[in-house]
């Protein structure tokens, strides 16, 4: 493995630049691994697979929408590794039913009995994972040492190590969907990469290209590591400063069942985890008729509250 000329951080197959400091990295470097793939790219919401023929897979796995093939013109990343799934078709099914039901006074009374499953896919979602060594500088109010104020300022330094840390590398899951996903799979369980018939979203960017979201991942882990070292019992403006000296990551593909389901002829989606059924995100239809009929209820209630209050 070759280090970066400028801060030393390790440099990885296909990166274009430093992921630490950014700095462009000479084409001789590192040697050229001839990645080239079509990719499969829904019109929709922008996810991508690998594009095999025989697989035939004119479909977005993720929204059902149609795909067009994509010649990319830099190398495209590729998992090493994978966490197998956990659960099987019957499961998610099972689990998508469950989650229908408790979808709370909100959600149609009929929408378990109603709602049609249209598509249940076993799908690879990628992934970063990255480890790293940082010096981080922080800075907070809390209420050590305030004596006449309510706050005081407290600042300080330490030496920080991030293992594991997930970062998305998908466009086909939303962001909010990755990180309700990510703390919940066994990252000790991954295997080297021997795929079966599942589809495989492609990673939409290099190492170097999503530097921000890396180092944004890694200072929200920095936030919450602080937190500890924040003197006093209330804190609040916690701001941290990571300056990263050692990135590595891993690309690790991760399993999900992406449901799609109709309810009163509009389509919805849902996404189960494919090693803890239990964690489901997605999105149910609302009843707007009850929410108009408790907001008027709540406003004639504040309406004879007012009313009393004025007459006394």
């Amino acid at each position: 493995m070759i280090d970066c000329a400028r801060c030393a951080s390790p440099l990885e197959e296909g990166d274009l630049r430093c992921a630490v400091c950014a700095l462009t990295i000479a084409d001789e470097a590192i040697p050229a691994v001839d990645a080239r793939a079509r990719v499969l790219r829904c019109t929709v919401c922008g996810a991508a697979i690998e594009f095999d023929p025989r697989r035939q897979a004119p479909a977005c796995v993720f929204c059902r929408s149609v795909m067009e093939i994509e010649q990319p013109h830099d190398p495209v990343e590729a998992a090493r590794t994978y966490v197998p799934f956990a659960i099987d078709r019957a499961a998610a099914t099972t689990t998508l039913r469950q989650w229908l039901a408790k979808r709370g006074w909100l959600a149609p009374a009929t929408l378990h009995d109603e709602a049609v499953l249209e598509s249940l896919t076993a799908v690879y979602w990628p992934a970063w994972v990255v480890s790293a060594k940082a010096q981080v500088t922080w800075t907070a109010d809390s209420d050590h040492g305030a004596r006449r104020s309510a706050w005081a300022p407290h600042a300080g330094e330490l030496p920080l190590t991030f293992d594991r840390i997930i970062v998305t590398a998908s466009r086909g899951l939303a962001t909010h969907e990755a990180h309700a996903l990510a703390p919940f799979y066994d990252l000790a369980s991954a295997q080297p990469v021997e795929w079966s018939n599942v589809s495989v979203e492609s990673f939409d960017a290099q190492r170097s290209a999503a530097r921000a979201a890396i180092h944004a991942a890694v200072e929200q882990r920095a936030r919450t590591a602080v937190e500890q070292h924040i003197p006093g019992q209330r804190y609040r403006n916690v701001h941290v400063a990571c300056l990263v000296e050692r990135l590595t990551t891993d690309r690790v593909a991760l399993p999900a069942w992406v449901l799609a389901y109709r309810f009163r002829g509009k389509l919805y989606r849902a996404v189960v985890h494919g090693s803890r059924p239990a964690i489901v995100v997605g999105r149910a239809p609302i009843d707007w008729p009850k929410l108009v009929r408790i907001a008027a209820v709540v406003l004639a209630v504040a309406a004879i509250i007012a009313a009393i209050v004025l007459t006394r």
